[in-house]
C-alpha cells in the first residue's frame, strides 16, 4: 500500500494529507467495506440516500416537485423498490425541455460550488446540467477505486492516446505531466503521465510508445485494436507495458484477444458518463463489470421498463445519488447493456456482463489504411453554420463522406462550401463531401447517436 502524500512539513509518516486527499481517503475506506455488502444491504444504503435526495428534489427542484406529485409519491417517505419503480423514466428530451426547472433553486452549502456539465454537444442536442464539488469527489473516488482494483503501481508511468484538439499533444513529442492527475496526485506521489493525440497515425503512435515506454496505456478500444494489429503484423513489442486501460467505446472479446496477442497484457475496462461519473468498473478477477452502487443506482430494463434477468439486454437507467444541483432520477442514458448474475469474486455489487454503447469507427483511406477521424471541434462548425442543430458523418466509400444535418434554417451555398473545406482540411484527404438535411438524426442500433459511421468494408 503506497504512503499518502503528507502536507505538513517535517511529517512523512503517518502522513497528514490535505483536504481533498483526506476526503478521498475517507470515501475510499468506506468503499473498501461496502463492496462486500449483500445486494439487499447495498439497496438499503441507497434507499437511505435516495430519501434525502428525493426530499431535496421535491422541495428545491420544480421539475421533480411536479413529477413526484403526478406519480403519487411522497418525496419525504421511505424509498422502497416498489415506490422507486413507480417513478417514470426520465428521457433525454424531457431533461432538455425542462430548462431551468430541472436545476435546484438552492443547494446545501456543504455541497460546494456548482460547475457546468455539457454532453454530446457535437453528436446530438446537448444535455446541459450542473455538478457540485461532491459529485467531483465521487468521480475521483471512482478513478481511485479502479486503480486499486486493478493493482496498479502509482510510481509507474501512465500513457494515454486520447482525443485532443487538433495540434495538441501531436507526434513526435506528445505532452508530459508530472502526475497521473488530480485524483491520484491529490493522495500519492505518482510517476509521470504522457499523452499523444489519437489523431496521430499508427506508425507515429508506435514510435511514441517505443520512446516513452509507459507501464500503462489508456486509449479507445478501436484505436487499440488497430495499434495491436499493426504491432502483430510488424512484430513490434512493448516490453514495459503491464496493462491496457480502455474508455469511451464498447470492448469486444476481439479487442481483449488482440491486446493479449500483441503485447501479452490484460485489458481493463470501465464505464462512465459525464452526467454521473463512474457507473461500472471491470471486476479485478473476471471480465464482467461491477456497478458502482455507492455512486449511482443503475438499472438495466426491458422495453416495458421491467428489470432484465441475467443474460438479457436492456436500456441503462441511472439515478445519481449525490447530485443535488441537477438531480437525475431514472434517467435513460441512451446505452444498452447485458445484465449479469452475481460474480464469483464475492462482491455484492450488481453485475453487468457487457456494455453496448456507441462504437466509434475508424476512417478508411484509399490506400487501405485506417485512422481515427478528426473532423474538427464543435466550435469550428458553429462559427460557419450556427443554424446546424445536429450532425452526423457517414462514410459510404473510400472517397465519399456524407454529412447529415438537422438545421433551423437552410444553409447557403457558401456555408456548404466552407464546411466542405473545413472537413477536407481536418481529415487531410480530398474526400467528396455530400450533404443531407433531415428532420431528425436517427438513433443507432444501440440507441445512441454515433458521430461517425463507416460503411466501408476494410
Amino acid at each position: 500500500m503506497p504512503i499518502p502524500r503528507s502536507t505538513v512539513p517535517g511529517i512523512i509518516t503517518p502522513a497528514i494529507p490535505g483536504r481533498m486527499a483526506s476526503l478521498l481517503l475517507s470515501v475510499l475506506y468506506q468503499l473498501d467495506q461496502t463492496q462486500w455488502l449483500s445486494p439487499e444491504d447495498l439497496f438499503a444504503q441507497q434507499a437511505r440516500q435516495l430519501r434525502l435526495l428525493f426530499a431535496h428534489a421535491g422541495q428545491k427542484v420544480p421539475f421533480y416537485g411536479q413529477r413526484f406529485a403526478e406519480a403519487g409519491i411522497d418525496p419525504n417517505a421511505e424509498v422502497t423498490r416498489e415506490t422507486f419503480a413507480r417513478l417514470p423514466i426520465l428521457k433525454r428530451e424531457e431533461l432538455q425541455a425542462a430548462g431551468e426547472a430541472i436545476h435546484a433553486t438552492a443547494l446545501p452549502k456543504s455541497h460546494g460550488k456548482r460547475h457546468h456539465i455539457e454532453t454530446s454537444g457535437s453528436t446530438g442536442r446537448a444535455v446541459r446540467m450542473y455538478g457540485t464539488e461532491i459529485t467531483g469527489l465521487f468521480w475521483r473516488a471512482g478513478v481511485m477505486r479502479e486503480h486499486f482494483w486493478q493493482g496498479r503501481d502509482f510510481g509507474a508511468k501512465l500513457g494515454a492516446i486520447r482525443w485532443a484538439r487538433k495540434g495538441v499533444a501531436m507526434a513526435p513529442a506528445g505532452s508530459h505531466g508530472e502526475s497521473w492527475g488530480p485524483a491520484s496526485g491529490a493522495i500519492y506521489p505518482t510517476g509521470p503521465a504522457v499523452m499523444l493525440n489519437i489523431a496521430c497515425e499508427l506508425h507515429e503512435q508506435v514510435d511514441w510508445m517505443l520512446r516513452e515506454r509507459p507501464d500503462y496505456l489508456i486509449s479507445f478500444p478501436s484505436n487499440l485494436m488497430a495499434l495491436a494489429k499493426h504491432c502483430i503484423d510488424k512484430g513490434i513489442e512493448f516490453p514495459n507495458l503491464k496493462q491496457v486501460l480502455t474508455v469511451g467505446e464498447t470492448v469486444t472479446q476481439q479487442a481483449r484477444d488482440l491486446v493479449r496477442q500483441a503485447w501479452d497484457v490484460p485489458l481493463k475496462d470501465s464505464y462512465s458518463c459525464e452526467e454521473a461519473g463512474y457507473l461500472t468498473i471491470q471486476c479485478p478477477e473476471h471480465e464482467v463489470y461491477h456497478v458502482q452502487s455507492e455512486n449511482a443506482l443503475v438499472e438495466v430494463v426491458d422495453d416495458d421498463g421491467k428489470p432484465c434477468a441475467p443474460g438479457e439486454v436492456g436500456r441503462v437507467l441511472i439515478t445519481c445519488l449525490h447530485n443535488f444541483a441537477t438531480p437525475l432520477i431514472r434517467y435513460q442514458l441512451g446505452d444498452y447493456a447485458e445484465a449479469g448474475a452475481p460474480c464469483a469474486c464475492g462482491r455484492g455489487l450488481p453485475v453487468i456482463n457487457r456494455i453496448l454503447g456507441r462504437q466509434r469507427n475508424r476512417l478508411a483511406l484509399p490506400d487501405g489504411s485506417t485512422v481515427f477521424p478528426y473532423f474538427g471541434n464543435h466550435d469550428e462548425y458553429k462559427a460557419i453554420t450556427p443554424e446546424v442543430l445536429q450532425f452526423q458523418f457517414i462514410q459510404h466509400s473510400l472517397d465519399e463522406i456524407e454529412k447529415r444535418m438537422v438545421v433551423s434554417a437552410p444553409l447557403t451555398p457558401e456555408q456548404e462550401e466552407a464546411t466542405r473545406e473545413l472537413m477536407v482540411r481536418n481529415l487531410g484527404h480530398p474526400f467528396r463531401i455530400t450533404f443531407t438535411y433531415l428532420d431528425e438524426i436517427p438513433l443507432g442500433p444501440r440507441g445512441k447517436y454515433e458521430e461517425f459511421i463507416s460503411k466501408v468494408d476494410v
